[in-house]
């Protein structure tokens, strides 16, 4: 063999040999060998190493790790009482939804007994049970509004069916009288379309100060000697009603209907009888100073022998405004 020509084969070995004492060091000082290189083909590169943690490397890559499940366990504890917060205020919103119903049919149940035993009760023999009766029919109306058009039915029914007959003295009537108070004292917003009716009712010496009969059915009714100071019967049907020597002081008589009502010796002092219609009404020797009147307040027909008959008042003009007021309307037939 030539001296200073390799052997063949000398050249890899060398190379293998230093790769070897590479990888040795490499382990001794905690590194990460690498892969021998060996000989290189002319032209060729090595293959770059793959890597590891992606999509196509999932569940090979470092968040496969121990490193990697303790990071989901992390965010999963943190997540946890959120959801458990959510978990229980939706279960706690079906629960009290569903306690509010249970609560509402009950009640209504109670509601419906309650009615129906105090119904029952108007039709006993005792008037101070029929008058316990008509009191739980109130407490009926505040408890649950949407009976009270019920309610002033049957009341209504039950006053017509007792004082409707003969004249009656709400002073020997206490069940009576009692029926008349609930009425009077009722929160009309809850009325719906359903009006107080009284007309043909008999009764004297009635004791409805302060009441509230707006709109009431009263035509034909006899409330001789009453005390109906305060009493609000705007837009009340009076046709034809006997209010003789009956105390209407500051009643609220606007826009009702007054034809031919028996106004004598009554007293009105201060009422409004604004838009009223008295038409054909009786006010002999009745009380009219400073009733409140406007010119649509009919007076056509009016038996008042005093001839005395209020007119309308000016209504003050706002200063930015400069039409007059309408002209008084005549004060009709006085005689």
């Amino acid at each position: 063999m030539t001296r200073g020509i390799p052997r063949a084969g000398a050249r890899s070995g060398q190379l293998r040999r230093i790769a070897e004492r590479r990888a040795r060091a490499g382990r001794a000082a905690g590194q990460r060998s690498r892969a021998p290189l060996g000989a290189r083909r002319p032209g060729h590169r090595p293959r770059a190493p793959e890597r590891t943690g992606g999509a196509a490397g999932a569940g090979t890559g470092p968040a496969a790790g121990p490193a990697g499940w303790d990071r989901r366990a992390g965010l999963l504890a943190m997540l946890l009482p959120g959801l458990t917060a959510v978990a229980t205020l939706v279960f706690t919103w079906v629960s009290v939804t569903q306690v509010s119903e249970e609560l509402t049919i009950s009640e209504q149940g109670q509601i419906a007994d309650r009615y129906d035993k105090a119904i029952e009760r108007l039709d006993d023999g005792s008037a101070n049970i029929r008058r316990g009766a008509i009191f739980s029919l109130q407490g009926i109306m505040e408890d649950s509004p949407r009976q009270q058009p019920a309610v002033i039915y049957d009341l209504s029914q039950y006053i017509r069916a007792h004082a409707a007959k003969k004249a009656t003295s709400a002073e020997k009537a206490p069940d009576i009288q009692a029926a008349l108070s609930v009425l009077g004292q009722r929160d009309p917003a809850h009325d719906g379309d359903r009006a107080i009716d009284l007309r043909g009712v008999q009764l004297a010496d009635v004791d409805l100060k302060g009441a509230d009969l707006s709109g009431a059915l009263l035509a034909g009714a006899v409330f001789s000697r009453g005390d109906l100071e305060g009493t609000k019967l705007s837009g009340a049907d009076l046709r034809g009603t006997a209010l003789r020597r009956t105390i209407l002081h500051g009643a609220d008589l606007s826009r009702a209907n007054l034809y031919k009502t028996d106004l004598r010796e009554a007293d009105l002092t201060e009422a409004d009888l604004r838009g009223a219609d008295l038409t054909g009404a009786e006010l002999s020797g009745a009380g009219l100073a400073d009733v409140r009147v406007d010119g649509a307040t009919e007076w056509t027909g009016a038996h008042r022998p005093e001839g005395d008959l209020p007119t309308a008042t000016a209504v003050p003009v706002p200063p930015d405004r400069t039409t007059s007021t309408a002209t008084p309307r005549p004060g009709g037939d006085a005689t």
